[in-house]
C-alpha cells in the first residue's frame, strides 16, 4: 500500500522548452496546475524521488528556480481564497501505478 503526501510544487523556469517539459512531468506524476507555475498533489515516496531525480536533469540551478514541499493545503482551503470556486481535486486511492 502506498502512503500518500500532499506537497505543493513552484517554479520560475524562463526556458519555454524546459518549463513545459517540467510542467508536462509534474501532471504525469499525478499532480494539478493550481497556477502557471504552481502544482499540488499527493505523492507516494516513489514519486518524490522522481520528482527530485526530474528536477536535477531537467533544470539548471544558475537559471531555475524550482522547490517542492508538504503542505496541508487542501480543496476547502483553496476554496477560500480567490478563482478556485470550481477546483475539485480527486484523491489517489493507492492503486495507480506510475
Amino acid at each position: 500500500m502506498a502512503f500518500y503526501t500532499k506537497y505543493l510544487v513552484c517554479y520560475d523556469i524562463e526556458n519555454n522548452r524546459k518549463r513545459k517539459k517540467f510542467s508536462d512531468s509534474l501532471k504525469s506524476l499525478g499532480l494539478v496546475r493550481l497556477q502557471k507555475s504552481v502544482f499540488f498533489g499527493h505523492l507516494n515516496r516513489a514519486e518524490i524521488k522522481a520528482l527530485e531525480r526530474m528536477a536535477r536533469e531537467l533544470l539548471d540551478p544558475d537559471e531555475d528556480k524550482a522547490f517542492w514541499t508538504p503542505t496541508p493545503l487542501n480543496e476547502d482551503a483553496l476554496k477560500k481564497g480567490i478563482g478556485y470556486d470550481q477546483f475539485h481535486y480527486i484523491q489517489p486511492d493507492g492503486h495507480i501505478t506510475v
